[in-house]
C-alpha cells in the first residue's frame, strides 16, 4: 500500500477518515500496519494490502469469500475463461476508453485476469476484491511484471471504502451476478455511482439469462463451494443500472454475458 491511497480512502462503515499506523515499510510501500476509523474499528494491512471489509457481511458473502480463497489456485488454469478473455478483454477496453490521466477502479479483480491490461492505459488504478488470497496472487503477478500504478484493496462492492467522486472510470466484470439479493445488488450499483465523478464511464458485465440457460440451467443458484449467482435478462440489468447510470450500450454478443457501457447521471 502506498501512502497516496490515503488521500481518497474512506472508512467502509460510516465513512470518515482513516488513521494509518505503520509496522513495516519497504521504500514507498507499506507492507504491514493498520487503518483505524473514528469509531475505533481497526482494519489490518497485510502483505501490502489494506483489508477494508465491513464488520457485517451477509452469510452468502462470507460463503463466497471462503470459496474464492480456497479455489484461488484454480482460476488461472481455467482454459475456457482464458480463451474467452481474448474476446472479452479487448471489447471491455474498447467500451471503457481509458485515458492516461484516469484513476480507474476495477471492481472485482480476482487473481488479476484483467488487471495488468487495464493498468497499462491509466495513470492510477485501484483493484478490489473480496478474496484476500486472490489479491495476494494478483500482487505477485503485478510485482513480477513491474506494474507500479495499481493499489490492491480487500473490499466489498456494496461498501466501497473510497471517497465520493474518487474515480474517473470504473470497470466490473462478472461480479454483479455474484452479489446476493436484489437489495445488495442495488447497493453495489449505488456505491459504484457514488465513487465515480459526474459523467464518468462504467463498463460492467454480468451473467446473461439466455435461451440456453432457460432450457438447461438455473436463473439463480450457487456454484461449487457456495458462490451465489443470478442471471439477468436484458431488461433486469438495464433497470438495475438505470437507477444510477444512463445505459448507453448493452451487448449480449458474448453468449453467456451482457457487457454494458454506462455513464453516471
Amino acid at each position: 500500500m502506498h501512502r497516496s491511497l490515503l488521500s481518497f480512502l474512506m472508512a467502509p462503515e460510516g465513512g470518515g477518515t482513516l488513521t494509518l499506523t505503520v509496522s513495516k515499510q519497504e521504500g514507498e510501500e507499506i507492507l504491514e500496519g493498520s487503518l483505524t476509523d473514528a469509531a475505533g474499528r481497526v482494519y489490518p494491512i497485510e502483505d501490502g494490502i489494506p483489508r477494508l471489509l465491513p464488520t457485517e457481511l451477509l452469510e452468502a458473502q462470507r460463503s463466497e469469500i471462503a470459496a474464492r480463497d480456497s479455489q484461488v489456485g484454480d482460476y488461472d488454469r481455467m482454459a475456457f475463461l482464458n480463451l474467452f478473455g481474448k474476446i472479452e478483454i479487448p471489447l471491455t477496453l474498447k467500451l471503457l476508453g481509458p485515458r492516461p490521466d484516469d484513476r480507474l477502479l476495477e471492481g472485482g479483480c480476482g487473481t488479476g485476469r484483467m488487471s495488468q491490461t487495464l493498468a497499462r492505459g491509466v495513470k492510477e488504478m485501484v483493484a478490489i476484491d473480496f478474496s484476500f488470497e486472490s489479491l495476494r496472487v494478483n500482487r505477485k503477478k503485478l510485482l513480477a511484471a513491474g506494474v507500479t500504478n495499481v493499489h490492491l484493496v480487500q473490499a466489498d462492492l456494496c461498501h466501497l471504502p473510497f471517497a465520493p467522486g474518487a474515480f474517473t472510470r470504473a470497470v466490473s466484470c462478472q461480479v454483479l451476478e455474484h452479489v446476493p439479493g436484489e437489495e445488495a445488488r442495488r447497493g453495489a450499483v449505488s456505491e459504484l455511482s457514488r465513487v465515480l465523478r459526474p459523467s464518468a464511464t462504467l463498463v460492467l458485465s454480468a451473467y446473461k439469462h439466455s435461451l440456453f440457460t432457460r432450457m438447461f440451467g438455473e436463473k439463480e443458484g450457487a456454484h461449487d463451494g457456495g458462490i451465489p449467482f443470478f442471471r439477468f435478462t436484458m431488461r433486469e440489468l438495464k433497470d438495475l443500472l438505470g437507477t444510477c447510470f444512463r445505459v448507453e450500450r448493452i451487448t449480449g454478443i458474448l453468449v453467456y454475458l451482457y457487457i454494458t457501457q454506462c455513464k453516471k447521471h
